[in-house]
């Protein structure tokens, strides 16, 4: 029988040594499946950009469907080493947790408004695929989401080497986006592009938006781990990661991420605020940041870049960002030359509390200058800060058009679309009657997305599927804060949801890096259930 930790957990009783408990096949395949989808499914392109999001959605379903099918023998026909290693059936239904039943209602809501989509009226299995002018975000998609989703929180056991590769390769990633920024192209894929076409692509991952994507949970993985693994060579590789997933979101060159980074590296700090060692490490993190973004002016003056955004060129050029740099490695160095003086005296609570209140206080700030300049100021001129203080048609690249005309639509609805949505990836037809205008006015054609997931989901999953979805992102949530104490590694996962989730605000899902997410949020719903039923694995 898998053994039980203690009710005080520490870091040597931490997941990533399995906690004295055995680790079985079933185990390790979940392993060999998060091995495969953080290296080769990240690299993996047969046609360069032009097929890229069919590339990444077909291998997803062959990768995730041969887990189900794996995980699914081992359950369901039966295993002897599952039995000694305290495994059986019924731990796929106990403990029931909140993440799980907002898992199962995002599914039913999903399945009922795929089935009565007047879209595809003649053909359901259409609407199952959502191809074509869709984003393969249809139901088959989200029902693969949800089997992986059961299986990793039901089989996956922490591994120190499978995050090393996701992090080795993610390092990969940054640093292709990197030279790709600079026209340095290794591996021939900007080749045969237009000038417009090389410069919104860049790695393996796509276009910037869905790089910014990526980068938006690789940062938090890589400063968390830094903080929070005790393992001298994880703390190293964290920190180089630190570095190239910086460096990688800057050359992204999107403004998503950044909306990302403003949630997540304030909650960071909380995160690691009542403990003075992951304090620590976290400053040095911030440290390695804003050095790291230096390098990118270095390079600048030597290659041609395709021209930074406002943040972006702040964040690189501008001689202010070398105050909190130095600010930082000053702190970690004092922090650590100190640390037997310093850390008996640590004030954890008032530090926490400290940064919730500039935390809360700085974005209702945000949030009121939005709407100041929105609604009552409307005609001040706002120079650089314009497409981020003044919502309306043109705010974030026009974002605002879509967002708009997407309620508008959305209001017309029946109260049977208001509560079920006009069916999975269906957002083209819902705002296709706009199209003359979006094209008249900004030059798009079209669009088969509201460019902000949640009113996506709102619009074609409805207000039930919505609500749903904000549930399986606040359960798993709640659950990891209030679980941390007990094994912080949680923490490392959830920082990522959180911060694919602040973007996700003016971002798109797509299976290039949205499977990447569900699997962060599985993995940190894991670590709840072993947490919570007082198991370091099942």
């Amino acid at each position: 029988m898998a053994t039980k930790t203690s009710n005080k957990h520490t870091l040597k009783d931490s997941p990533s040594r399995g906690g004295g408990g055995t680790y079985g096949l079933h185990n390790s395949i979940v392993s060999y499946y998060l091995l495969v989808m953080f290296s080769f499914f990240t690299l993996f392109l047969t046609n360069k950009y032009g097929n890229s999001r069919h590339d990444k959605f077909y291998l997803y379903l062959a990768l995730s469907g041969a887990m189900i099918i794996l995980a699914g023998v081992m359950y369901f026909v039966g295993s002897s080493e599952l039995t000694q290693n305290g495994g059986s059936v019924s731990l796929l239904f106990k403990p029931v947790t909140a993440t799980d039943i907002a898992f199962l209602c995002f599914l039913v809501f999903a399945l009922i408004s795929t089935v009565f989509s007047k879209y595809f009226p003649d053909n359901i299995i259409a609407e199952f695929w959502a191809k074509g002018i869709a984003r393969n975000n249809g139901m088959l998609l989200l029902l693969v989401y949800a089997l992986v989703y059961f299986i990793i929180t039901r089989m996956y056991v922490y591994k120190d080497y499978v995050i090393a590769v996701y992090l080795i390769f993610s390092c990969i990633i940054a640093l292709l986006t990197v030279l790709n920024f600079f026209y340095i192209d290794p591996l021939g894929l900007l080749n045969g592009y237009d000038a417009d076409t090389a410069k919104d692509f860049g790695s393996t991952i796509g276009n910037k938006n869905t790089i910014a994507s990526y980068m938006a949970m690789f940062l938090p993985i890589a400063m968390m781990t830094l903080a929070i693994n005790t393992k001298r060579y994880m703390k190293i590789l964290a920190g180089v990661s630190v570095a190239f997933a910086y460096t990688g979101a800057l050359a992204a060159n999107s403004s998503s991420v950044f909306l990302g980074l403003i949630v997540a590296v304030p909650v960071m700090a909380i995160f690691c605020a009542k403990r003075y060692d992951h304090m620590m490490y976290y400053v040095l993190g911030m440290g390695i940041m804003l050095v790291s973004g230096k390098l990118l002016r270095f390079l600048s003056f030597f290659l041609q870049d395709k021209g930074f955004e406002f943040m972006q060129s702040f964040l690189i050029h501008s001689g202010y960002v070398y105050i909190p740099a130095a600010l930082f490695i000053a702190l970690f160095a004092a922090m650590l030359l100190l640390k037997g003086r310093l850390e008996p005296h640590y004030p954890a609570k008032g530090i926490f509390i400290g940064l919730i209140a500039v935390t809360v206080l700085a974005l209702g700030g945000m949030l009121g200058a939005i709407l100041y300049f929105s609604l009552a100021d409307t005609t001040t001129e706002l120079g650089s800060f314009e497409r981020l203080l003044r919502f309306n048609d043109s705010w974030g690249t026009h974002r605002g058009f879509m967002w708009i005309r997407a309620m508008q639509e959305y209001g017309k609805f029946d109260f049977f679309r208001i509560m079920f949505g006009a069916g999975p990836d269906t957002a083209y037809f819902v705002l296709e009657p706009h199209f003359a205008e979006l094209s008249a006015r900004f030059g798009d054609g079209s669009t088969n997305c509201v460019h902000n997931e949640y009113l996506n989901y709102l619009v074609t999953q409805g207000a039930l599927g919505l609500i749903s979805y904000l549930s399986i992102i606040g359960a798993v949530c709640v659950r990891a804060a209030r679980r941390a104490k007990r094994n912080p590694y949680t923490l490392i996962f959830i920082s990522a949801v959180i911060c694919y989730a602040a973007q996700a605000t003016v971002n798109l899902y797509q299976p290039i890096t949205t499977p990447l997410f569900f699997i962060f949020l599985s993995i940190a719903e894991a670590l709840n259930r072993q947490n919570e039923i007082g198991r370091t694995q099942l």
